[in-house]
């Protein structure tokens, strides 16, 4: 197994990528929903009453999952810069004691 190398500033911007992926995807999401339901209703109006209501149900289906591919990315998100923050504190934790521990024989 080789060296692990790792760049917790790259590794903090992937996770702020994703969060910023989670709030497009919801919001992108919702327009589309508020706007396709919109325009749907003044042409269908009463004669398609049914095929409104299951326009609608469909809508909230792919908003619905929408929200769990934005939760994925979220949860990414919060992965990476925790991981990043603790990897960071890791290395100063492990640099402060190696400098403390030789301190005395320098």
């Amino acid at each position: 197994m080789g060296d692990l190398k790792a760049d917790p500033a790259a590794i903090a911007a992937f996770g702020s990528q994703h969060a910023g992926m989670a709030g497009q995807v919801a919001g992108s999401a919702a327009a589309d929903v508020v706007g396709s339901l919109a325009a749907a209703v003044p042409v269908f109006g009463l004669i398609g009453q049914d095929f409104l209501a299951a326009f609608a149900q469909a809508q909230f289906s792919f908003l619905q999952s929408s929200a769990e591919i934005a939760a994925v990315h979220a949860g990414i998100a919060t992965g990476a810069l925790e991981g990043a923050a603790s990897y960071t504190g890791t290395e100063l934790g492990n640099a402060n004691s190696f400098v403390s521990s030789i301190a005395g024989l320098l």
